[in-house]
């Protein structure tokens, strides 16, 4: 106790507290543990007796501000209560079970998911009076000075800042010495990629033969950065992102533990801004739980605090885009940064939301494929069947594209309103094969009729907002072809004896409407056709799989121009052998190359160039042609 000889003292030192607590708060640095000062009472004799002075004693006024966060509270203590972490901690409980525990561990992920919460138990484990055991007490006196993380044998390092040879050659001087209390000494280093090489190589020995008194322990969120020669020695971990399911679960319980009222909806908008991390999740909810009070927590709050767009928000959007209102569209993301919704956030959960209408769109039960609760599924299920089919992935395109250009942009606002408008007027992407179908089926009603084909078909065969197509040399035009969906009936059987090209060229046109075969068959060689086998050759092993794949539709299609069963053999060129007929994409490889040349003899012999040479004694050492 303080005499009344040190009430100086003592109020210098209330006063020296009072402004350290000030700067902390200031600084938003003011931690959970409670700061103890050593007050130096000198007596008459001159020795000294150190007091412990209890800070919040010191200043009243600092006393309620102690504060553990939920991320500190409910860090997991046990492998059980690692969160969606159950391969990494079956796997570990296993080896501590068996005896079979590995010298140096690698723990990788993205941030807030449990692996420095891993590390301290898996040291707990190795280190605990009543270990090595996979359930550590967590009373012992060891226990206890590594979650607080003052042990001495359990150090944790910070990698990002102790990176040199330096700070490693120091590592390696105290591995050698046997743990002061503890059955093992344990290194932990988190963000271990940010070593630098040289201190990576110093730590190579070490780390492949350590005494057998010492674990090491690495933690990274960018395991791509980790030298090879460091992962091959250790034992790797991956650990995963969590459910939005699943981390609003956790979230709920924590809710209930701390007696805080909430709505399912608020915690499910918490859930999916945490992206998958815990220690996210739990920090936003520390945010909006000190936003609200004592009152109940509401979607609305959540969304309001957080300033993101929730599902309510998103649905309303892509119902206004469909109805194609652009007035209605733009008042809704008027009103929303209004409130404070940031902008780029809701461009890329209505991104997201685009995506789960798709994905409802092209699978008939897609609950478990998309982030929803059942309502918000059904939801947006009778949404998809309102945009039909083909249009969800035309908006998905589109909307990709511009929240891709608005995070580059000084103005994304008006991109993205400008999106906006664009998505409003977008048209169905109809797949080619269907459009075909639509031109055959108009075909066959107008030749039953007895209208012109040619006449009828430009105004009702292309949907409304496409562009009609260049014709290009390996399209096939309807009015030629009416019938390209199917191999064209030969008036009269043709034969490979007569003319080859011929009859390649009729296989490579029955396979106009499927683009794939029809680039692969361009690339193919005839290199033989006797006995009722064709082979064919590939300079490109691609263009070979290709074909391969479709190799029964070719010889299908062959037997049917020949009349004859016609086995297909596909193999590489190998250059020594000259193909009975080229390929359509050598032919033009070949024409390019002949008029190039010609271009090329034409330039040398023209008057201009001929002059110049005489002029200057000069020959021309290049010619550029178009």
């Amino acid at each position: 106790m303080l005499g009344q000889n040190d009430l100086p003292a003592f109020a210098y030192l209330r006063h020296q507290c009072r402004q350290a607590l000030t700067r902390f708060a200031n600084a938003g640095s003011l931690h959970d543990d409670m700061i103890v000062l050593q007050v130096a009472q000198f007596g008459k004799e001159g020795h000294t007796v150190d007091s412990p002075v209890d800070c919040c004693g010191l200043c009243p006024e600092y006393a309620g501000m102690s504060y553990l966060v939920l991320a500190r509270k409910y860090r997991p203590q046990k492998f059980e209560d690692l969160l969606g972490q159950e391969h990494v901690a079956r796997t570990l409980t296993n080896a501590i079970s068996m005896g079979r525990v590995h010298h140096a561990f690698l723990f990788t992920g993205a941030r807030g998911i449990g692996k420095t919460s891993a590390a301290r138990i898996l040291a707990k484990a190795l280190c605990c009076a009543q270990g090595p055991t996979a359930t550590p007490c967590g009373t012992c006196a060891i226990c206890q000075s590594i979650s607080s993380g003052q042990s001495v044998d359990v150090q944790e390092i910070d990698g990002a800042s102790n990176t040199g040879v330096d700070d490693v050659r120091t590592l390696r001087e105290g591995v050698r010495y046997l743990p002061a209390e503890a059955r093992k000494k344990v290194y932990i280093i988190d963000e271990v990629h940010m070593l630098s090489t040289s201190a990576f190589n110093a730590l190579l020995k070490t780390l492949e033969e350590p005494p057998e008194h010492v674990v090491f322990i690495f933690a990274t969120t960018e395991v791509h950065k980790i030298p090879a020669t460091i992962m091959s020695r250790c034992q790797r971990y991956d650990f995963k992102l969590l459910p939005s399911k699943v981390l609003a679960e956790h979230l709920t319980r924590i809710l209930a533990s701390e007696k805080i009222a909430c709505e399912p909806d608020a915690v499910r908008l918490v859930a999916r801004e945490a992206a998958g991390s815990v220690r996210d999740g739990l920090s936003l909810l520390d945010q909006v739980v000190a936003y609200v009070g004592q009152e109940t927590l509401t979607r609305e709050k959540v969304a309001e605090v957080l300033g993101v767009a929730d599902r309510r928000l998103l649905f309303q959007l892509a119902d206004q885009v469909v109805a194609r209102d652009v007035a209605a569209t733009l008042r809704l993301v008027a009103d929303a940064v209004d409130r404070g919704v940031d902008l780029m956030q809701m461009a890329r959960a209505f991104l997201g939301f685009l995506h789960d209408l798709e994905i409802v769109t092209a699978v008939p039960d897609a609950d478990d494929l998309i982030d929803a609760t059942a309502e918000e599924s059904a939801e947006t299920k009778v949404l998809a069947g309102k945009a039909g089919k083909g249009l969800a992935t035309s908006l998905f395109d589109r909307w990709a594209r511009a929240v891709e250009d608005a995070a580059r942009s000084q103005t994304p606002r008006l991109l993205l309103e400008m999106a906006l408008v664009d998505l409003c007027n977008a048209e169905p992407l109809l797949p080619l094969g269907d459009l075909l179908d639509r031109l055959e089926k108009l075909e066959g009603r107008l030749g039953s009729s007895g209208a012109s084909p040619a006449r009828a078909v430009a105004p009702e065969s292309r949907p409304r907002g496409i562009p009609p197509a260049r014709p290009s040399a390996r399209a096939v035009v309807p009015a030629r072809a009416p019938a390209v969906a199917s191999v064209p009936a030969a008036p009269q059987a043709l034969s490979p004896d007569t003319d080859v090209g011929e009859v390649w060229r009729r296989v490579r046109e029955s396979f106009g409407h499927r683009p794939a075969v029809a680039a692969a068959l361009d690339h193919a060689e005839v290199s033989g056709w006797e006995g009722g086998a064709v082979t064919l050759q590939f300079s490109q092993k691609f263009a070979l799989d290709q074909t391969a794949k479709f190799k029964p539709e070719v010889e299908r299609a062959l037997s049917q121009i020949t009349g004859t069963a016609t086995r297909v053999d596909l193999k590489m060129a190998s250059g020594k052998v000259l193909p009975l007929l080229r390929s359509e994409v050598g032919r033009e490889a070949e024409a390019a190359q002949l008029d190039q040349h010609q271009r090329e003899t034409e330039a040398r012999e023209h008057p201009m160039i001929r002059k110049a040479q005489e002029l200057f004694g000069v020959a021309p050492k290049e010619i550029k042609t178009p």
